[in-house]
């Protein structure tokens, strides 16, 4: 068993109090009747002490009791916690009544109304806390310790007086037996001494162990959250102090771990460890403001993934995730230290180069950036490329403008992207010229698009020796209300580059359709028509079912429609969804075919994995094969490959009837080009039908 702070402090002076009563009724016990009034006075001042005292137990229960269930302490049900505190708010309440009912003294009667206030109003703001009452406002901790003490110490100067009032009015009695108390004087002197050093041992004690815990605080003020405090407590209120000390120090340590870590969050991103673009925004504000002078040497890379969509479409995301993670490493490895990385989301990311001397050296890093950015990485047993584009623009003293310097950097990063990807283009006064010429146009698109401004133009397709019509293939060309007639090469890279393509393949799609109605209506005889079609449109898993309903409903059937794929699209790997579209077109029976054949990586066992129908040779082994015997071997090779696979074989881009005679001569049958026409609007193929058919029936000269 063990006694409490309270009682070790209370038990020795209750002890003297008793001592010194039991020697004061010995020896005034014969003057009781005589001095009745005083002894009335005594027992009063006497009761009012003790009703302090009770005030003083009951205050401090329900102080130990928020206090424990505010610092978590304890757990208890709602209910429970509401009965309890009643139970000793209410004990607190009957002891204040009580003391207002016997107080005597004017100054002490006010002394014990402000204690009154002070402790209902700390009583009703720790009733809000422990959610008790329902208010806007919760006091916070520091306020209710406040409130608290202000509350105690108002109760330990009523008690004080109490203490000292009872003592006076015994002393004024005791002069009156002062003959009798110097009897026992000396013997009460020894009692007390005794007692007092008892009592003065216990208090160095308990003086020791609160300058610990003391100590021990003042270093958790000071960041140290190692208490030192020993971890067998004592089981008094010394000990619960120094358990709560101790839980303190372990709570601050662990929210001080939880925010550096929602530091850390806020300012990089989760998936590769790199800055986030508002640590970017930071860095390049400090660098504008603290290094001013040094501006005109910051470069500021804005690089993009090339080809990332299509391996995220093909393996899927956590695939698209190993790449950023790749890519970001490559970029960590290859920076210098002065320099950061920052992801600003997807696939882009910012690099801020310090300390670069010239454009020489930022395209010297720039292209260990892509190199590096482009080493294979090897994802489920697979090798796997993606490349990088970087747009450049410098930090100087022109440009100080955060979001400018971010834009400039990614209309560089645009030109480069147009330019063939895997490049880096600086920003420049033309760069954003051109930037918004193309960013101008592209809205013209949109609007075009809605107004139904793209139409189709048909080049036809011809045997090189009869000039007999095989096909057309349908080239988008735009009406423009003030820049005319606009080919492919002006707006296309555009639209596919802006989430366009699918809508202008829709329209390439339908514009065939209906006029290949249209002409066989009118009894002309058209073969089919060759619409291209791009990887993204190609991973469409409807797309056959699409084209199938269309078909259907204008009367035609799959053979009538050729499908021109380019090359890159059978070089990807077996999981490319194109793959499967492409095969089952195939299999409802529609025309493949491989644009741009000789320029991409397509491979011989792809020729005959797909079975596709037929290649298409590019114009840039056709221009000039009539005078280049190099060029006439490459063609020659490619020629002989497509007929040992028994491929059709067209050459694109032929101009000259020297070209026709000679691709003829190699064994290449069918021609596209202006040597037998240009691409024709849709009402003029009519006319160009029907004169080619009377020239080949016209007899011809012996």
């Amino acid at each position: 068993m063990f006694l409490s702070v309270k009682h070790r402090i209370l038990g020795p002076i209750a002890l003297l109090i008793v001592i010194g009563a039991a020697t004061t009724a010995w020896i005034s016990y014969e003057a009781v009747r005589t001095h009745n009034d005083l002894q009335s006075q005594e027992k009063r001042a006497y009761e009012f002490l003790f009703s302090v005292e009770r005030a003083q137990e009951a205050f401090k229960s329900l102080e130990a009791f928020s206090g424990d269930i505010l610092s978590f302490n304890d757990v208890m049900s709602p209910q429970t916690l509401r009965a309890r505190y009643q139970l000793l708010r209410g004990a607190l309440t009957d002891e204040i009544s009580h003391i207002q009912d016997i107080v005597e003294s004017p100054e002490l009667a006010r002394s014990v109304e402000r204690f009154a206030a002070d402790a209902e109003i700390w009583k009703h703001e720790a009733e809000i806390a422990l959610g008790l009452v329902d208010e806007q406002a919760i006091p916070t901790r520091i306020r209710l310790d406040h409130l608290r003490q202000r509350a105690d110490d108002a109760l330990s100067e009523i008690y004080r007086t109490a203490k000292s009032d009872a003592i006076l009015r015994s002393g004024m009695k005791s002069e009156r037996y002062k003959s009798r108390v110097d009897t026992i004087f000396y013997s009460m002197l020894l009692v007390f001494a005794v007692f007092g050093f008892f009592f003065l041992m216990f208090g160095r004690g308990l003086t020791g162990s609160l300058g610990r815990v003391a100590r021990s605080m003042e270093r958790i003020r000071q960041g140290n959250f190692e208490p030192g405090i020993e971890r067998e407590f004592s089981k008094d209120e010394i000990g619960e102090i120094a358990r709560g000390v101790q839980a303190f120090g372990e709570t601050l340590e662990a929210l001080t771990q939880a925010n550096e870590q929602v530091k850390h969050l806020a300012m990089h991103d989760q998936l590769t460890g790199l800055a986030n673009r508002r640590a970017l925004e930071a860095h390049l504000e400090r660098l504008i403001s603290e290094h001013g002078e040094h501006a005109g040497k910051v470069a500021v890379f804005h690089v993009d993934l090339d080809r990332f969509k299509q391996v995220n479409d093909m393996y899927g995301h956590a695939a698209g995730d190993e790449i950023l993670r790749h890519a970001s490493k490559a970029m960590e490895d290859n920076k210098r230290r002065s320099d950061l990385v920052a992801r600003i989301g997807g696939d882009e990311f910012v690099i801020v180069l310090m300390d670069t001397e010239s454009e020489a050296d930022a395209a010297r890093i720039a292209k260990r950036m892509i190199n590096a950015i482009s080493e294979p990485i090897e994802i489920w047993n697979d090798v796997v490329n993606v490349g990088a584009s970087i747009g450049i623009a410098f930090l100087d003293e022109a440009e100080t403008n955060i979001e400018r310097i971010l834009a400039n950097a990614d209309m560089a990063l645009y030109i480069a992207k147009g330019a063939g990807r895997g490049r880096y283009s600086f920003y420049s006064a033309e760069t954003r010229r051109q930037f918004e010429t193309d960013m101008s146009l592209l809205r013209e698109l949109r609007v075009g698009l809605e107004r139904g401004e793209i139409i189709a133009y048909f080049q036809p397709q011809v045997d090189a020796a009869s000039n007999r019509l095989i096909g057309f293939e349908a080239l988008a060309r735009w009406v423009h209300p003030s820049r005319g007639l606009l080919g492919p090469g002006q707006f296309l890279s555009l639209a596919f580059d802006n989430g366009l393509g699918d809508r202008l393949s829709d329209i390439m799609v339908r514009e065939a359709i209906s006029a290949l109605r249209e002409w066989r209506n009118r009894g002309i005889d058209v073969p089919r028509v060759s619409v291209n079609f791009a990887a993204k449109q190609l991973r469409d898993s409807g797309l056959t079912e699409y084209l199938d309903d269309a078909l259907f409903q204008a009367g035609l059937s799959p053979k009538d429609l050729a499908i021109e794929v380019l090359e890159s699209v059978l070089f990807g790997d077996d999981a490319d969804p194109a793959h499967a579209t492409i095969a089952q077109l195939k299999r409802h029976g529609y025309r493949i075919e491989l644009d741009d054949f000789g320029t991409g990586h397509a491979s011989i066992s792809n020729l005959r994995k797909f079975r596709v129908d037929g290649v298409k040779l590019d114009r840039v082994f056709v221009t000039g094969v009539d005078s280049d015997a190099e060029q006439e071997m490459i063609l020659r090779t490619l020629i002989d490959l497509c007929r040992n696979l028994r491929i059709s074989c067209l050459a694109e881009g032929v101009e000259t009837d020297a070209e026709r005679s000679k691709l003829f001569a190699l064994g290449c049958s069918h021609i596209q080009g202006y040597v037998a026409a240009k691409p024709l609007a849709r009402e003029d193929v009519v006319d160009w039908v029907t004169e080619q058919s009377a020239q080949q029936k016209r007899p011809k000269a012996v």
